[in-house]
């Protein structure tokens, strides 16, 4: 897999824009050591230099089962610093962290400094490139072999930027000049949304600057989708998700742009507790996302894989400032949809996924 794992490193620091004298931070949260030793000597081919912040799981859940609490409280002393002097950056990730286990008072202060230096990354707009990385721990998670998702995902970081944009370009179009875009779901459940004037984006895993002028300062590998926000306060009517969390059947009842209602066959007093509880208005609608890559035809149950599938739908609440919205919410998620319909002015964008 040297093949690969060289060609991965070189469409990670093209994708990400490095240049000449630049410093680009390399976040290890995979532990994938190959492949960050591979990045790190990539980028300085390219004439920039590599700072590198270990963090893969087992190493944080090591550290913060074992660090001194007083350590925490000032993780992020200079890798604030760190944020304010990179150019640019590069997360490596295996997708999940499991810190059930360390102690809560440790991980409560971690979290905090991760908030500390992630308000660093969006107020300085730093171009940021987030990488799903294949590890046998998240393999085992998914359920299938190392070598299957090492090939899921070799595949679809594979088609070139033409393969990307074309699929892009032809749903863009189709969108473009929309003046009512009709979310369907569970059969019989319509969300009506409306664009206006937003900026129609798109992740095709390369930061250039067109990307940067329009407010795109992070995209992803595998990469391919378009996305937009809405007007705030003209989402109207209801959408269907088979499950959030581990409530079940779960409908979200939309009046003048809020869910006014959040209803569920199961678990529907944690979920709305969990909307009420976060700040700003978590309840209306951040972002709207279509699934555009011709090698992924399926969802794996990775979400940074899945929302890149060919035909998944992507319905983000809360935050969404940073793509060009008006919405503020200490929120910001995301649910995907594997077997959605959408129309734009009648047209049909996307048929059942």
């Amino acid at each position: 897999m040297a093949d690969l794992t060289s060609y991965l490193a070189w469409r990670i620091v093209q994708g990400v824009g490095a240049q000449p004298g630049e410093l680009i931070l390399l976040l290890d949260h995979a532990g994938r050591d190959d492949l960050l030793r591979e990045v790190a000597f990539t980028v300085e081919l390219a004439g920039a230099t590599p700072l590198i912040e270990l963090a893969p799981p087992d190493y944080l859940a090591r550290l913060l089962a074992s660090g001194q609490t007083e350590y925490f409280a000032a993780y992020d002393r200079h890798r604030r610093a760190w944020r304010e002097r990179a150019d640019r950056c590069v997360a490596l990730t295996a997708g999940y962290l499991d810190l059930d286990g360390a102690p809560h008072d440790a991980v409560a202060l971690w979290s905090a400094a991760q908030e500390r230096l992630t308000d660093i990354e969006e107020a300085r707009r730093l171009p940021s490139l987030v990488v799903a990385v294949p590890t046998p721990a998240q393999a085992d998670r998914l359920g299938m072999s190392f070598e299957s998702l090492e090939q899921i995902l070799q595949d679809a970081a594979a088609p070139t930027l033409l393969e990307l944009q074309d699929p892009v370009v032809r749903a863009q179009s189709r969108l473009e000049d929309a003046q009512e875009i009709v979310i369907r779901t569970g059969g019989r459940h319509e969300l009506r949304v409306v664009r206006g004037d937003r900026a129609m984006l798109n992740n095709d895993g390369y930061i250039d600057d067109l990307d940067r002028e329009r407010g795109a300062v992070v995209s992803s590998l595998p990469a391919g989708s378009i996305y937009f926000t809405v007007l705030e306060d003209r989402t109207e009517g209801s959408l269907h998700l088979p499950c959030v969390g581990s409530a079940r059947d779960v409908v979200f009842c939309f009046e003048r742009g809020r869910a006014a209602r959040i209803e569920a066959a199961a678990g529907a007093d944690e979920l709305n507790a969990l909307f009420d509880a976060q700040t700003g208005d978590s309840r209306r609608i951040g972002y709207i996302g279509i699934g555009l890559n011709p090698r992924l035809s399926r969802p794996i149950g990775w979400p940074l894989i899945d929302k890149h599938a060919r035909g998944a739908v992507v319905v983000a609440f809360g935050e969404n400032r940073h793509l060009g919205g008006q919405n503020a919410s200490s929120l910001s998620e995301e649910f995907i949809l594997s077997n959605a319909e959408i129309e734009a002015d009648g047209q049909p964008i996307v048929s059942f996924g």
